[in-house]
């Protein structure tokens, strides 16, 4: 694919303008100036960004010339899974299988935990929640969800290939749950023939994911910064990238 500009709204507030497949300074320039158009032009912009992820070295420097810096990095993790042994939770803590009847709780625990960090998360609606878990996730035996009572404390959805959400409520950090909860879902995914465990986490998490996975034997495997620059809309109309 030639070069093209895509766009979103994260959950921040911010609206990515994503340019990739350009080869040189000049396409790139185009695509800035295609972002800036779009900006300008629709009210509904919150804070607008550019944003590009640049794979080879000349890509790198082409992008920091042009003002672009990392906001943040994505990295892969894996875990060669073990016959697993006891997990004991944290007091107060009641694990409980997981059904369909579980998709609205963990969505909306999802979006409490996630949305307000600045590090590229998108908020779907419960309706695209619950096509990815379709399309999937759709094992519930990988899943495991910690209840207080009738509020969902901390859970892991999993699958065979990966791991995309792992969370705990605010209430019940710095507890043990988070890594309690990650012992018990690999001696899921082991009782089902799942020996590697793969999630993806972001380095400068405020949470400190990586320190947690990293202590439970997971290695980064994979790096993917993610670089950005401002893209200033003025009250005239116009839109310049700073």
């Amino acid at each position: 694919m030639g070069a093209r500009m895509t766009w979103w709204d994260e959950a921040d507030g911010t609206r990515l303008y994503l340019l990739l497949g350009f080869a040189d300074t000049a396409q790139l320039a185009e695509l800035e100036q295609q972002a800036r158009e779009h900006a300008a032009a629709d009210d509904s912009v919150g804070t607008p960004m550019f944003g590009t992820n640049p794979e080879s070295a000349d890509e790198v420097a082409l992008v920091r010339a042009a003002g672009y810096g990392v906001a943040f990095t994505r990295v892969r993790m894996t875990l060669e899974l073990g016959e697993p042994g006891e997990v004991e939770m944290p007091a107060g803590i009641e694990l409980r299988p997981a059904s369909a009847g579980d998709h609205r709780a963990v969505f909306e625990a999802n979006s409490e935990v996630f949305s307000g960090r600045s590090t590229g998360y998108i908020q779907d609606t419960f309706e695209e929640f619950e096509k990815d878990i379709a399309d999937d996730y759709p094992d519930y035996r990988l899943w495991t969800l910690s209840w207080v009572g009738d509020k969902l404390a901390g859970w892991v959805v999993s699958g065979i290939d990966d791991t995309p959400w792992v969370g705990v409520r605010a209430d019940w950090r710095r507890r043990g749950l988070a890594s309690a909860l990650l012992r018990a879902n690999h001696a899921q995914l082991w009782e089902n023939g799942v020996r590697e465990a793969s999630l993806w986490t972001v380095a400068e998490n405020p949470t400190g994911s990586v320190a947690l996975y990293e202590s439970l034997g997971y290695q980064v495997v994979e790096r993917e910064p993610r670089y950005r620059k401002a893209l200033t809309v003025p009250s005239n109309g116009s839109a310049l990238g700073t």
